[in-house]
């Protein structure tokens, strides 16, 4: 990831660091704004911002996350519980589907209940094997759709 001119902390640089937070406001970046570390693959991370995670699905200790890079979307995973990375991210824009799914909200177009899939803006879709609650589909249907 690249992160033009956001001058970051000096802890981009450690290997046990979770997050980082730019040192100051540059622009229309907000100095709160937090970066969450995922690893691409063995011993290569990359940081990116919670607007950029489409999806995340639970397996077991870790979580698979699907993340915006660039021009396309990528799967990421990052060594932490469900819970733990809801509690990191912002309850208005993701969505607890079940123990197993965690949704941006922003980014959800709508869901096929038929083909188990749900789909993004930008076209693209997960398979969702494992059930949703009735309630919850209906939700999203009338919310989103």
């Amino acid at each position: 990831m690249i992160f033009n001119d956001y001058r970051l902390g000096e802890n981009i640089n450690s290997n046990k660091s979770t997050f980082i937070t730019p040192s100051k406001n540059i622009g229309p970046v907000p100095a709160n704004i937090a970066f969450i570390r995922f690893e691409e693959k063995k011993d290569r991370f990359v940081w990116a911002h919670p607007d950029e995670i489409y999806f995340v699905v639970s397996a077991d200790h870790y979580v698979k996350s699907l993340i915006k890079c660039g021009d396309q979307t990528k799967w990421m995973s990052r060594h932490a519980t469900l819970k733990e990375l809801s509690n990191i991210l912002d309850t208005g824009t993701f969505m607890r589907l079940n123990k197993f799914y965690l949704l941006n909200r922003d980014h959800f177009s709508h869901i096929d209940e038929n083909e188990k899939l749900l789909y993004f803006k930008d076209d693209s879709s997960v398979a969702i094997p494992h059930r949703i609650s009735p309630f919850l589909c209906h939700l999203l249907k009338s919310t989103y759709t």
